[in-house]
């Protein structure tokens, strides 16, 4: 499986960002994204100018808005046709979100807890979700700085809850990208066999086959004890597992600092508690017993001066309880 780095959340001046359309993927290609969303506050209208610009640039594009409303922002990627946003109370989500799957687009909530009143009107998720298992994917790490920041632990803790409760919804990270600047900011790669495009970029969220880094890409693979391999985002039965752990500090080198972010231990971390811990080497295999729930790695290491820190971590797989 090849791990592309893409960046799904960006505005540009046709909102409020400082971007013109052909500046945004010109940065996104320099920084050595694969793949760029155009995601402006409720309007698609740059995508015109967007899709030449992939072509002059030689990345893939995403077609995506940010529904920017009094109750939240909700990013829509791929969608093959309109939801209307306008009117949308907290109590009519779920019917929007199926809305916008019958149009083929998969949803993610931005920035979840973000400030809201007074400071930023409606950046707070106050939508009343009914069935959580509909949302595609959850922005646990979101603008600079986002591993040391109280909003990313806050979501965080409510991915860990909603996996808890068996909603297979995808952890994503956000650099809600409005300008060019120097702060240190978490990157999403996605994961795939085939060709990188907007569908396969969109099945892999839906899959659950992303990794999250501040630093180096952090990656994960199972095998049961059949022998049959696994991806994060796949189920495999219980019992005894083989865990394949990949650290790749080569990735996006023009965008992390290496001075600011130190690896100090690997974790596997299952049903939100701490099944393993390990040093950090490029390559190693653990093998244990996965009871039922979900498994994922993390990477833990000082960043920016704070140890302790989550600077990578998967999106999960799923183990099911035998017979």
């Amino acid at each position: 499986m090849k791990w592309y780095p893409v960046e799904l959340h960006t505005h540009t001046e046709h909102s409020d960002g400082d971007f013109t359309v052909s500046g945004l993927v010109e940065a996104a290609r320099k920084r050595g994204f694969a793949a760029v969303a155009l995601t402006d506050h409720n309007t698609a209208s740059g995508l015109r100018e967007f899709y030449p610009a992939l072509e002059r640039e030689g990345l893939i594009g995403v077609a995506g808005i940010e529904w920017t409303t009094y109750f939240g922002h909700m990013l829509v990627l791929g969608e093959q046709g309109y939801t209307d946003w306008r009117g949308v109370r907290p109590p009519d989500i779920d019917r929007a979100i199926a809305h916008v799957h019958q149009n083929g687009g998969i949803v993610g909530i931005a920035h979840p807890f973000a400030l809201s009143n007074p400071v930023n009107t409606g950046y707070h998720w106050e939508f009343q979700v009914a069935d959580w298992a509909a949302v595609d994917y959850l922005e646990v790490w979101s603008r600079d700085d986002a591993p040391r920041k109280i909003q990313s632990l806050r979501a965080f803790a409510l991915w860990e809850q909603l996996l808890d409760r068996g909603c297979r919804i995808t952890a994503m990270s956000g650099r809600d990208w409005h300008r060019e600047d120097t702060f240190a900011y978490a990157h999403t790669y996605v994961g795939m066999d085939e060709p990188l495009s907007q569908q396969s970029i969109m099945d892999a969220i839906r899959g659950g086959r992303v990794c999250l880094a501040a630093g180096p890409l952090l990656t994960m693979r199972g095998t049961d004890a059949d022998g049959k391999p696994w991806e994060i985002g796949d189920e495999l039965p219980a019992g005894e597992i083989e865990i394949e752990l990949t650290v790749d500090e080569t990735t996006l080198p023009n965008d992390w600092d290496r001075s600011q972010v130190q690896m100090q231990e690997l974790r596997l971390v299952q049903n939100g508690r701490v099944l393993a811990v390990c040093p950090v080497q490029p390559h190693q295999r653990l093998h244990l017993s996965a009871a039922p729930g979900w498994l994922r790695a993390d990477l833990i290491g000082s960043y920016y001066g704070r140890a302790g820190q989550h600077i990578a971590f998967t999106n999960p797989l799923f183990i099911r309880a035998r017979g």
